[in-house]
């Protein structure tokens, strides 16, 4: 199936961000040029090419933030099609949401905007983000307008707002471990000493220096001041302290000697392609599931957009059962 989930489910930013290019190339009587190419008519209202092509592009852009970027024009007729199919879902939740009643309109649709304006540090800020995308003032307040009352429509037809028992949370907590496992970790601290070169000279200099600042340690000078004195690590300024960290943080060369110390154990210097380090561990967390009090949030609000987008799903297809769809695409 063809779904609206994509462009349509979760957020009223979602849905804005879905009607400033549905909108007006969706059909509103009057307000597009009947020359405009139709690819779709959805109970009577005509999407237009235009929109098509700008929920690809808004598709391809959307690819580039996950490095899978796309050539909207290189689009096939199989991603097309689902593209406008969407398209459809979308404008059938619209005109479906449009008609529906809902109480205190104005004051939700007020609250809703100082939500979104207080994303911004001023009001002149907010304006002028409009008009970045080229949106008036009315033009945003419309779609809001738009916005809220579908959220009301889905909340209203049990499609949204249906909280996921707990019996379900923790089946699921129990079923997944490997997702809430935290892997072993270790508070360190380090004293990084950089060769000056890449000759041999400058290396040999630089881990001598490492084993004088090893000796000094040792000693029992401590070893916040040394770093701070001799590092080249910005963690210097802290006293060389990384926090707790697991493996794949730091080079494998640090990790294999680190997780290897006892607590308060120095290590004798240890290179890197950053140089050499002196490390000293300060504690030891072992490896160990979440706890389920930590993570029930979290498992519950995933599973719930799961099962907000099989009902959106399901009542999506209802609405196309009793519509009018007419494909024009080439």
């Amino acid at each position: 199936m063809h779904t609206a989930r994509a462009i349509v489910f979760g957020s009223l930013m979602v849905w804005l961000a879905l009607f400033s290019h549905l909108s007006p190339s969706t059909a509103r009587a009057g307000e597009v040029k009947e020359t405009k190419k139709v690819v779709a008519i959805v109970n009577g209202t005509p999407i237009y090419q235009e929109a098509l092509e700008a929920h690809l592009i808004a598709l391809a852009n959307k690819g580039k933030a996950t490095g899978m970027g796309r050539d909207p024009g290189k689009f096939d007729d199989y991603q097309r099609r689902k593209a406008l199919d969407a398209l459809i879902d979308a404008e059938l939740l619209r005109q479906a949401s449009s008609r529906y009643p809902v109480a205190d309109l104005e004051a939700k649709v007020d609250k809703r905007l100082q939500e979104i304006k207080g994303k911004f540090p001023s009001e002149e800020a907010f304006l002028k983000s409009l008009q970045m995308r080229g949106k008036s003032l009315d033009a945003f307040m419309a779609e809001l307008h738009e916005g809220v009352r579908y959220e009301e429509y889905l909340r209203a037809n049990k499609v949204t707002g249906i909280a996921v028992p707990d019996e379900e949370v923790e089946k699921f907590y129990r079923d997944n471990p490997k997702s809430f496992y935290v892997p072993e970790q270790i508070k360190v601290r380090h004293i990084l000493i950089e060769p000056a070169g890449s000759g041999a000279d400058a290396v040999a200099k630089a881990e001598n220096k490492a084993r004088e600042i090893r000796s000094r340690l040792v000693a029992g000078e401590d070893f916040a001041a040394v770093a701070k004195e001799a590092s080249t690590c910005a963690s210097a300024s802290v006293g060389g302290e990384l926090g707790y960290i697991a493996r794949g943080y730091m080079p494998p060369q640090f990790d294999t000697v680190a997780f290897s110390l006892k607590i308060g154990e120095v290590s004798e210097p240890v290179r890197s392609n950053y140089g050499f380090h002196i490390i000293e561990v300060l504690d030891r967390k072992p490896g160990a599931p979440r706890p389920l009090t930590e993570v029930r949030e979290f498992i519950a609000r995933y599973l719930q957009r799961f099962a907000d987008e099989r009902r959106l799903d399901v009542h999506t297809m209802e609405l196309r059962k009793k519509a009018s769809i007419q494909i024009l695409l080439d």
